[in-house]
């Protein structure tokens, strides 16, 4: 039998969320039986698209009904019982915020760790994250040499990576952030240039920014930045929906000032999920890897550790704080 702990909801937000609504606890959990994988924890991604399910205590687990945070991990096997997986092989996949876990075997998949990439990058750059942001550029936007692409959040890790993938196409990338020093990290990245969002004048500061229509645009935050764009889009533009983080802690509904533009200027608005593409997967493994490699691409974390501190740093995250990847180091 394994002591292990974990961080569960103790009441639904009312409201934003706070570091009252979870707790750590104790628990105890059984060998691994017949088929199952029991894993150590190493690293817990946090991400914006929990938010909702932390509202709602609803989601794609039924422990959600219970308050327990089921999210992405990388981990590494302590005993197994499934003849995929031995004790000491790395894996990543979904696992409730847990120093310990049990799987079935179905939801894990062993990781190949190579040298010069840490584990973690199987979160971030080589997870999720960089898998959309190769998506948005190469399939949904499918952008190319010379033209001009506009990024919000883009000292996020989906932004900074998309933007990365963008100059090595030939665009011109023109990023959102918020605050002085983000947009210095995001032109730092190699953007060509990076707006402030919290400042007064910001729709006229992006005007200014680009030298003429912009052809397409990367969204992952929402109304407050996808209105400032609108207007600066070519007849026939492009946008790739791939988040709403200003609307994830919120029911309102989302309201745009400049949402006739997409219909005067025939403008093409695609959301898109990771998981609808998986044929595309080994192709954006590989283009990311070589772009690591080659140096076109950084790998950018902000690392907290210690599974008692995940709470606050989700909430830090929230608010914009740190840049990169956000992780739980074990």
């Amino acid at each position: 039998m394994i002591e292990a702990q974990r961080v569960r909801m103790i009441r639904k937000p009312n409201g934003p969320l706070q570091e009252g609504d979870f707790t750590i606890e104790g628990l105890t959990l059984e060998g691994p039986g017949t088929g199952e994988v029991l894993t150590r924890t190493r690293w817990l991604s946090l991400d914006p698209y929990l938010s909702p399910m932390m509202r709602t205590w609803q989601g794609p687990d039924p422990c959600w009904a219970l308050g327990i945070i089921q999210g992405r991990m990388v981990a590494q096997v302590e005993a197994s019982a499934h003849p995929s997986f031995a004790a000491g092989d790395w894996v990543a996949g979904s696992g409730h915020w847990q120093s310990h876990n049990l799987h079935n075997g179905h939801d894990l998949r062993k990781l190949e760790l190579e040298d010069g990439i840490p584990p973690s990058a199987h979160l971030g750059l080589l997870g999720s994250s960089g898998i959309t942001a190769w998506l948005g550029i190469h399939r949904i936007l499918n952008l190319r040499d010379g033209e001009t692409l506009t990024i919000s959040s883009a000292a996020g890790i989906v932004g900074g990576i998309a933007g990365q993938l963008a100059k090595a196409r030939g665009a011109r990338v023109v990023g959102i952030a918020g605050g002085a020093e983000k947009c210095a990290e995001v032109v730092a990245l190699g953007f060509d240039t990076c707006v402030d969002h919290r400042h007064p004048d910001f729709p006229e500061l992006l005007a200014r920014a680009v030298p003429g229509p912009v052809d397409a645009h990367f969204e992952n935050v929402g109304a407050p930045s996808l209105d400032a764009v609108l207007p600066l889009l070519r007849d026939r533009g492009r946008i790739a929906l791939c988040g709403l983080i200003a609307h994830y802690l919120d029911d309102q509904p989302v309201a745009l000032t400049n949402f006739r533009k997409l219909l005067t200027s025939a403008i093409q608005l695609q959301g898109f999920r990771v998981f609808d593409y998986p044929q595309e997967v080994p192709r954006a493994l590989a283009d990311l890897r070589a772009g690591l490699h080659d140096g076109s691409i950084s790998l950018r974390e902000t690392v907290t550790h210690g599974l008692a501190n995940a709470p606050a740093a989700y909430l830090a995250m929230l608010a914009g704080q740190g840049s990169g990847k956000h992780l739980i180091a074990l």
